[in-house]
């Protein structure tokens, strides 16, 4: 394991839920997928599941799941799985004992916080936002966080995804991808930087957001995608997002069992396509807001429903990217802080292995420069806070409180020296005294983080992609 690695390795995580109410959701999803079934748009994944042993009516769309064809289906999907980076370097193990974060993506706005306002976003901010992912320590995975409204419709992307593999060698999560052609055009690129599609399939360089329609829903194109991903083993993080009380019921049970069902029916399709073919169990769930009837991600329920999802991914033994950092507040600050820091916090102690997504704010689709350094920030206090506690001779320190006794100093002893290596040192926060703020310059938070990303932009260069492999991810470009 690598060193990059490490830094996210945490203690075991806690239970919401009993194990037996674990099992009552599961086996009332079971119910729901084989009596009311899902209405699947992709006639590829019919045909998979018919012959897997499912029940397909082609009028009306509607799969229904025998149960033990679920059950058979499930068993195919692999535990554990390594998300790779362009290097070794930057692979992530996901097996149960780490905490990650990425960024998020499918943005059409950008922050301006000198004009307090926002504008179109342009391929030029998935240049800034990878360099900047590239340098952030505590960021995992690169998400193309914006749609590049400069570039052709059908072709923006193929873009993102080009301009991001050239400025970040983490791990690539692609979002917006919503037809089999962009897939492809994805996996031929991969496969390019990693040497070949058989390569491809043992290292998993880039991994696939694919969206159900709740309830109980997979759209045709984006399924037909997640076929196209299967086919080549890219890990697919199957993302639900009922709303509870719109599109999901109103109890916490009755909304994990909307997304147990979707998660279960996409990922069953996926296994029935290509057997073994690698997924996350990726949900990001919310309430609807009372007032409006809108998206309302800012809620407790909300927050309590990472975790959950979490459990529930931990109970079929799949692996999770589960929970989310994405505040419904309209602009960046206080506001956006405080419901990211309550969120990661709930879903980390909760179990979730992949956090997505920081540097959003609005439903995600405003891009914030300064709330992506502020939300790194939190992934760093938060992972930090849950780092495995080494119990041992060396820690308990026994002889040096002896040493030092009653009244004594812990400065000079080479134990302190040692350890306090260790600290999380803030790369944002001023912790210097208000004296020494104010000869600063008084600046806020908003201020320091937006003078940050300016210093990355100025001072990081990624390491660049060879040029051979550049010149042929230009080529699927204009050929796309």
């Amino acid at each position: 394991m690598s060193e990059f690695a490490k830094r996210f390795e945490v203690m075991d995580r806690k239970s919401f839920l009993k194990n037996e109410d674990e099992q009552k959701i599961h086996d009332a999803t079971l119910e729901v997928m084989e009596d009311t079934g899902i209405r699947i748009h992709s006639a590829v994944a019919r045909e998979a599941l018919k012959k897997a042993g499912a029940e397909v009516d082609e009028t009306s769309m509607i799969v229904k799941f025998p149960r033990s064809v679920t059950v058979d289906l499930m068993k195919t999907i692999p535990k554990e799985l390594v998300l790779a980076g362009r290097t070794k370097e930057y692979d992530l193990p996901v097996d149960g004992t780490h905490h990650y974060y990425t960024t998020d993506g499918c943005g059409v706005f950008v922050w301006d916080e000198k004009a307090q306002s926002r504008r179109d976003s342009v391929l030029e901010d998935i240049r800034k936002s990878a360099i900047i992912g590239d340098w952030l320590p505590y960021l995992s995975i690169y998400e193309p966080m914006v749609v590049a409204n400069d570039m052709p419709s059908e072709k923006h992307v193929i873009y993102e995804m080009k301009e991001a593999m050239e400025n970040t060698s983490k791990h690539i999560e692609t979002e917006s991808t919503t037809t089999a052609k962009e897939a492809r055009a994805q996996v031929k690129m991969a496969a390019d930087v990693v040497g070949s599609v058989e390569e491809l399939r043992k290292r998993h360089y880039i991994s696939a957001m694919v969206c159900t329609v709740p309830p109980l829903i997979l759209d045709g194109h984006a399924t037909d995608a997640a076929m196209i991903w299967a086919e080549n083993h890219i890990p697919v993080h199957i993302t639900a997002m009922p709303s509870m009380g719109l599109s999901g019921p109103a109890t916490i049970p009755g909304e994990l069992i909307v997304c147990h069902a979707e998660t279960l029916a996409l990922a069953c399709a996926m296994q029935a396509h290509d057997s073994g073919a690698p997924v996350l169990y990726g949900s990001v769930l919310s309430t609807m807001d009372l007032r409006s009837g809108g998206y309302n991600a800012s809620s407790p329920e909300a927050a309590i429903l990472g975790a959950l999802t979490a459990e529930m991914a931990g109970f079929c033994n799949i692996p999770n990217s589960a929970g989310g950092i994405g505040s419904s507040s309209r602009i960046p600050g206080v506001q956006a802080s405080m419901e990211n820091g309550i969120f990661a916090s709930i879903a980390a102690i909760g179990g979730s292995e992949i956090m997505n997504g920081i540097g959003m704010v609005d439903g995600s689709t405003v891009l914030s420069y300064e709330q992506l350094l502020i939300d790194h920030e939190i992934a760093a206090i938060t992972i930090n806070s849950l780092r495995k506690i080494e119990v041992d001779d060396e820690t308990l320190a026994v002889d040096i409180i002896k040493k030092v006794g009653i009244g004594g100093n812990y400065l000079k002893e080479k134990h302190t020296l040692k350890h306090t290596r260790n600290f999380y040192i803030s790369k944002l926060i001023d912790t210097s005294g208000y004296e020494s703020w104010v000869s600063k310059g008084s600046k806020t938070l908003m201020d320091i983080a937006g003078e940050k990303a300016d210093w990355i932009l100025k001072n990081h260069q990624p390491e660049k992609l060879d040029r051979d492999i550049s010149n042929k991810l230009e080529k699927i470009v204009k050929e796309f």
